[in-house]
């Protein structure tokens, strides 16, 4: 009997994670910064999100602060979803190429950035490069919109 119920929250948990996907559940405020960021295209979206993000490091420099990683995570992660509202024709330019490569740095930059979060010279120093690839992201991004 504990089989069967065991099996039935595992069934259960594997329906709630595909009906909301994983992301609502690491990344719970992505949505929410999506939505305040949100453009006339997904170009100018993702240089409103990248706006965003330097504030966010910013307010984290200097300090350790939960929160304010954990609000940096969600806005790097609403970067991520809002690649999907460039269009066809924008994909295709050498300058998105480069803000696509930039994007993905982004997210190795932060792993490393959580992983040392709590000594404050490698944090600042990841923080750094994460501002300078957020500023090339954004200059990638302008030059694809023209």
């Amino acid at each position: 009997m504990k089989i069967r119920q065991g099996i039935r929250l595992v069934a259960i948990g594997f329906v709630l994670v595909g009906l909301t996907g994983c992301g609502s559940l690491m990344h719970p405020r992505a949505g929410e910064f999506l939505e305040q960021a949100k453009g006339p295209s997904g170009i100018e979206t993702q240089v409103n999100l990248t706006n965003m993000i330097e504030t966010s490091i910013k307010a984290v420099r200097g300090q350790y602060s939960e929160e304010g990683f954990d609000v940096l995570h969600n806005q790097l992660y609403a970067l991520k979803k809002s690649a999907c509202d460039v269009t066809e024709e924008q994909a295709k330019t050498v300058a998105y190429a480069k803000a696509r490569t930039l994007r993905w740095e982004t997210g190795i930059i932060f792993r490393r950035l959580w992983k040392t979060r709590d000594d404050q010279a490698q944090r600042d120093m990841h923080l750094d490069l994460l501002a300078r690839r957020i500023g090339e992201l954004r200059e990638a991004l302008q030059a694809v919109k023209g």
